[in-house]
């Protein structure tokens, strides 16, 4: 039984969207099914094009992967050590870099990690390479230096409820304009229960940004429904792991932005569907359909600028 590509939303695929549409495309129809390696030879490179990881998303998710051990080994009862937390994301990078370097990734690219830089040959110095680790490495010494690490350590881990879990939830169809049902996907970086309150933790690895109102919307949507809760019992966190002193930064939850974040989506989502020829078995229209960006500065760090025929 083949795998059917059915049509969800999620933050990243409105910002592909966002972005550029042919990307959009690639990413999430010409790739469909590349992950069998009898894949017709298009779907196969769009597929692989796509799991392409530039240094500082690598970055980003590395760190993240590595502060989901820490968590899952502290709710097991074994606590890993700063040492050991650290070991572990030089070898995980080094094993990553390696991989990446001599292109295995072109073999078995759902196993193996293919940075951007590799594949397009880009002039990126040992030195460079060096301070991505070690921004990484002082991310992931920072969390657990701080303070806030420290009262994880001391609570009772039944009341943690996420650690980097894939949750999905469908979006009401009275706010999606084509009827049926959008499943919405949402990966909550950690939550736990604190008294009659849920709190929401979301890790940045980058410099403090703006606003992150829809996605904060976004989250707060799937709590009330999955944990049957009101808005008033729901907290949502940033936690910049790059400050040397990391504290969870409330975010401000209001009806007012949960509202905002529905009409944000169901507009998303309806835009999406106007590119499709079939909305219910989302089948797109010809990718001629589908506009190129006019960011130069996109296209020059997009995974799929070697089959793109804006420039092929």
């Amino acid at each position: 039984m083949s795998l059917e590509n059915i049509f969800s939303w999620s933050k990243s695929r409105a910002e592909e969207f966002e972005e550029c549409q042919r990307k959009y495309f690639y990413n999430r129809y010409a790739s469909w099914g590349g992950w069998d390696a009898s894949a017709p030879k298009e779907a196969r490179l769009a597929y692989i094009l796509k799991n392409l990881k530039n240094r500082w998303a690598w970055k980003g998710e590395t760190v993240h992967h590595v502060v989901e051990t820490v968590l899952k080994s502290l709710r097991a009862g074994k606590p890993m050590s700063a040492e050991v937390a650290l070991a572990e994301i030089t070898q995980v990078m080094r094993r990553d870099f390696r991989s990446s370097k001599s292109k295995k990734y072109m073999r078995d690219p759902k196993k193996s990690l293919g940075l951007f830089e590799h594949e397009y040959e880009k002039p990126v110095t040992d030195a460079v390479w060096k301070t991505i680790h070690d921004e990484a490495a002082m991310c992931l010494k920072n969390f657990i230096s701080s303070s806030f690490y420290k009262e994880l350590e001391s609570e009772d881990k039944k009341n943690w409820l996420v650690i980097e879990d894939l949750e999905e939830f469908d979006f009401d169809p009275s706010t999606n304009a084509q009827g049926p049902a959008t499943k919405i996907y949402v990966k909550l970086d950690f939550a736990r229960k604190k008294g009659d309150l849920v709190e929401i933790f979301d890790w940045k690895t980058g410099k403090e940004e703006g606003s992150a109102s829809i996605q904060i919307g976004a989250y707060a949507i799937y709590a009330m429904r999955k944990w049957n809760l009101p808005l008033s019992s729901i907290r949502a966190y940033l936690v910049y792991l790059s400050s040397a002193q990391p504290v969870p930064q409330e975010q401000a939850l209001s009806e007012e932005l949960v509202l905002e974040a529905q009409k944000t989506i169901s507009r998303s989502i309806g835009q999406m569907q106007t590119l499709l020829l079939d909305p219910k078995r989302n089948i797109p229209q010809p990718r001629e359909f589908f506009k190129f960006t006019e960011n130069e500065r996109l296209c020059s760090y997009c995974n799929f600028y070697k089959i793109c025929e804006k420039y092929t």
